[in-house]
């Protein structure tokens, strides 16, 4: 608490002091968490980030995690992680993304995390690792013709904690990748949900972060019969989110509807994603006399 009560009052110093050399005297400790403090408030966010990894390290307590998860959110609302870090993707990885997925039916909670991209060079293994020992992924990635691949975790008991992980990428021709990546702590409000058989509600964010995008609602519609999973109708949305079932030109009958708010913030070059989806069966008829009955 005290940690966030010092982040808080030389934050308002900085908007007072606005020159580094004014505020900096304020900082008596040289400890991790002072010094990653300091780096931020004076513009130096790929350095202060950096401390924060250092700080994560060491093991923090969970005082100290707190205030480095703190620390991190606030570091993210200067251009939603851009200048996070200054590790680029090698020339041979096009993008890199990592998901981390709340999938909510009826009947049960599914967690999910993902790694997914676009490479020029094959990709032959896919590790992501929370430190200092906890393995999530270590696998080779389902890749398409074009490049795309993708990898994921099996079942998950728990959330993706925030904290501290590193990724790896291995490709054909033996080159690695590597780099540390720093997760938020997840969500502990459902921000979506069904409000009935027909339509869903979302909550809106209390304080969004203004350097981020908006959020991305993302419909697909599955054949129920389609072992393959292929959707047969999908959209991705921004702006005015709907909380309902467009009309759609599929064939009446059962589908499975999967309906997910995406949250979207860089650390450098890689994209993180949180996802919140719920699922659930629905009929494609009542969905459209539901959208002709609300005109």
């Amino acid at each position: 608490m005290k940690l966030l009560r010092l982040s808080a009052c030389l934050f308002m110093l900085h908007s007072v002091f606005y020159t580094p050399s004014v505020f900096a005297q304020w900082f008596l400790g040289q400890d991790l968490y002072t010094v990653a403090h300091q780096r931020l408030l004076e513009g130096n966010t790929s350095e202060s980030f950096d401390t924060i990894i250092q700080a994560w390290q060491q093991s923090p307590a969970v005082a100290q995690r707190n205030n480095l998860d703190d620390l991190l959110n606030l570091a993210i609302t200067e251009d939603c992680g851009r200048s996070l870090t200054q590790n680029v993707l090698p020339n041979w990885l096009s993008n890199l993304s990592i998901r981390r997925e709340v999938i909510q039916n009826l009947n049960q909670v599914m967690l999910k995390l993902s790694v997914t991209g676009a490479a020029r060079v094959p990709i032959t293994d896919v590790t992501f690792a929370r430190w200092p020992d906890s393995t999530l992924i270590s696998s080779s990635p389902v890749s398409e013709e074009n490049g795309d691949f993708s990898v994921e975790t099996k079942r998950l008991e728990l959330p993706i904690a925030g904290g501290l992980y590193k990724i790896t990428l291995t490709n054909e021709n033996k080159e690695s990748w590597s780099s540390w990546v720093l997760l938020t702590s997840p969500s502990i409000k459902q921000k979506i949900g069904w409000k009935d058989s027909k339509n869903w509600r979302i909550e809106k964010s209390q304080l969004p972060n203004q350097a981020c995008p908006s959020p991305v609602l993302s419909i697909n519609l599955y054949d129920l019969n389609d072992l393959s999973w292929t959707p047969v109708w999908t959209e991705e949305i921004d702006g005015r989110l709907p909380t309902t079932l467009p009309d759609i030109d599929v064939p009446d009958g059962r589908y499975w509807l999967s309906v997910g708010l995406i949250e979207s913030r860089w650390q450098g070059d890689v994209s993180i994603l949180d996802i919140q989806r719920i699922t659930r069966p629905v009929d494609a008829q009542t969905a459209i006399e539901a959208e002709e009955t609300k005109e």
